[in-house]
């Protein structure tokens, strides 16, 4: 089975396509990047200002995960999960980094890690 590529592109005349674990991490960068609410058709899509306020909320990293699971939840994507999400130690006193743990719910041997820089 093919999923649809994130960003968004045509080849051909048809949306591109790509693999599941491809598709599901792109997804969850977009997740990252968005902010809370900005999609109505899922409201926990966006986690962007859970990251912006982690400075002060120690506990954010747990929220974020929590939310990125119900959105994957609510669009019916059943076969992963964020295990975890580990805030990196700083290179840039402003800019921080977090690593996202990925699970899949068919095979829990098959795990991915996520950089992100929200």
């Amino acid at each position: 089975m093919s999923f649809i590529a994130f960003p968004l592109r045509f080849q051909n005349a048809f949306l591109q396509r790509t693999g599941e674990v491809e598709s599901v991490v792109a997804l969850i960068r977009l997740m990252a990047a968005t902010p809370s609410g900005s999609w109505a058709g899922c409201p926990d899509f966006g986690v962007r200002d859970v990251f912006e306020s982690a400075r002060m909320q120690p506990d954010a990293p747990r929220i974020a995960a929590e939310r990125m699971n119900r959105a994957l939840e609510d669009l019916e994507i059943r076969s992963f999960r964020i295990a975890g999400i580990v805030k990196e130690p700083a290179t840039e006193r402003d800019v921080d980094s977090y690593t996202v743990m990925m699970v899949s719910t068919v095979d829990e041997s098959k795990s991915y890690s996520i950089a992100l820089n929200p």
